[in-house]
């Protein structure tokens, strides 16, 4: 049985990457900023397919990162697979780069490219000499968006991190692979994205060949797929799930 952590494991993209682990009997820890905020998402997640412990910590400090995996790790009985999906994102991270002031830049940085560095770094001493890290991206780690310079330049970072961690981890069979999301619709969006269907087709839409924008389990099938033995020959590359946005 698979032993999964998810960071931001219980909205969004990573509700989907929970739920597509526990629907293949995996034991899944879910990592959320607070204690509340865990267990409604252990309770929301709870009888979906395996186990599911939620466990919160503030990931923009180091302690919160170390405290999330030794409690995972015990709650598991060990690690097989992290995945650091957590990120700064949406209206919060797209401003003006003028206009950042530096506590909000060192959030973003801290969450989007430390976290990971740092999760990674305390679940390989629970992985034993296999395991897989997978690194929840974006495209705008590879191609720039306006008014987004510090969420690009943590996720680009990140893109970077994934390669760097997958040389340096292949001689314990430890992979690291990433996924980059294109316009991806959550619960956030749906509402807003309800208003501008019934004026004319989203703009994300138009920008994709595949015509719609992307669901949160099209990122949960892809990291299932990525962890599987099907993917055992795939390291140190990040999977854009965009509907082909960045082939233009």
């Amino acid at each position: 049985m698979q032993r999964v952590l998810v960071t931001g494991g219980g909205t969004g993209i990573g509700l989907a990457i929970s739920t597509a682990f526990l629907a293949d009997g995996a034991s899944v820890v879910v990592g959320q900023r607070t204690e509340g905020e865990a267990r409604s998402a252990e309770a929301r997640l709870r009888g979906k397919g395996g186990t599911v412990v939620g466990i919160g910590a503030d990931l923009a400090f180091a302690e919160g990162c170390r405290a999330l995996v030794a409690r995972a790790a015990e709650a598991l009985g060990g690690l097989d697979i992290v995945v650091n999906n957590a990120a700064i994102t949406g209206p919060p991270a797209i401003a003006p780069f003028a206009e950042f002031d530096d506590e909000l830049l060192d959030l973003i940085i801290d969450v989007n490219l430390k976290a990971p560095f740092r999760i990674a770094r305390e679940a390989v001493r629970h992985m034993g000499r296999s395991g897989v890290i997978v690194n929840i991206s974006s495209v705008g780690g590879s191609a720039a968006e306006e008014n987004a310079a510090a969420y690009c330049g943590s996720k680009g970072g990140l893109d970077m991190l994934t390669k760097a961690l997958a040389i340096e981890l292949a001689s314990r069979r430890i992979r690291v692979v990433g996924v980059a999301p294109g316009d991806i619709l959550t619960g956030r969006g749906r509402a807003a994205d309800r208003t501008r269907a019934a004026e004319r087709p989203s703009r994300y839409a138009r920008m994709t060949p595949i015509g719609r924008r992307g669901r949160p389990d099209d990122i949960g099938r892809a990291v299932v797929y990525l962890v599987s033995d099907r993917a055992s020959f795939v390291t140190g590359t990040t999977l854009r799930v965009d509907g082909g946005r960045l082939a233009y």
